[in-house]
């Protein structure tokens, strides 16, 4: 989806996938990062020239002649949004949903009452990004006056790291915030962000789970782990996830 959104051609998905993966994984050393970087921003650097003289239905076509040739961003800026909408876009869906696949095959009295009614997916989606909440980078910010926080005093010029998956998991704000509810109140979690900051994808990526996650276990009503989750190898990145996923049906 993000590929068509943007224009990228999906033959080229392995390419920006291995890319993609390097720039947010923990494991990468500086080097493999800024290679990865660079190969990705020389590939839409490319993509974002052709879209100037041949433009299409697509976002880089749309920065290429909306924002590019009109003057208001320069080719640098309009080849880094495009590189961080194709790497958040893609990152963050591709891990949530297997991620909800095996959390929904944990709690099959849940994933039970959503076949029995199909009509409660949207808000068991909410539930899920609630629950797994899979960026786990950490957003930095710098306190721009006096405030205190659960009885910590936080000064002006001081830097917090914001932890989302530790404010969706706040006892005061869900009750029994650790266990999955999907018929729970989510109103408040911030899986996507909040205020200025929230995620402008929010509405691709909900409508990619409300689809995809019924669709793939009414297609497979079969579907069953094959190993028990704690024996799943994590990822080490900025975006949590497994590496694999073992299933039969």
């Amino acid at each position: 989806m993000i590929c068509e959104l943007l224009g990228v051609p999906y033959e080229d998905h392995d390419f920006f996938q291995r890319q993609s993966k390097s720039i947010s994984s923990l494991a990468s050393g500086p080097e493999e990062m800024l290679a990865a970087r660079k190969a990705l921003h020389a590939y839409l650097g490319e993509l974002l020239a052709l879209r100037m003289k041949e433009p299409a239905d697509d976002l880089v076509s749309r920065l290429a002649t909306e924002r590019v040739a009109t003057g208001e961003a320069t080719e640098a800026e309009a080849v880094g949004l495009a590189s961080l909408l194709l790497v958040a876009g893609h990152e963050t869906t591709a891990n949530m949903f297997p991620l909800a696949v095996v959390v929904l095959l944990r709690h099959p009295e849940q994933l039970a009452a959503l076949r029995a009614d199909p009509e409660a997916w949207p808000g068991a989606v909410e539930e899920l990004l609630r629950y797994l909440t899979v960026v786990h980078s950490g957003l930095r910010r710098i306190a721009t006056e006096d405030v205190e926080v659960a009885g910590v005093r936080i000064r002006a010029g001081e830097g917090v790291v914001v932890a989302l998956q530790a404010a969706d998991r706040d006892a005061s704000v869900f009750a029994d915030p650790d266990e999955l509810d999907i018929r729970r109140d989510t109103s408040g979690h911030l899986a996507f962000g909040h205020g200025l900051h929230q995620c402008i994808g929010q509405s691709l990526a909900r409508a990619e789970l409300q689809i995809g996650l019924p669709a793939l276990f009414r297609r497979l009503p079969g579907l069953q782990l094959t190993a028990p989750p704690e024996d799943f190898a994590l990822r080490a990145s900025s975006v949590h996830g497994v590496r694999a996923l073992p299933v039969t049906w």
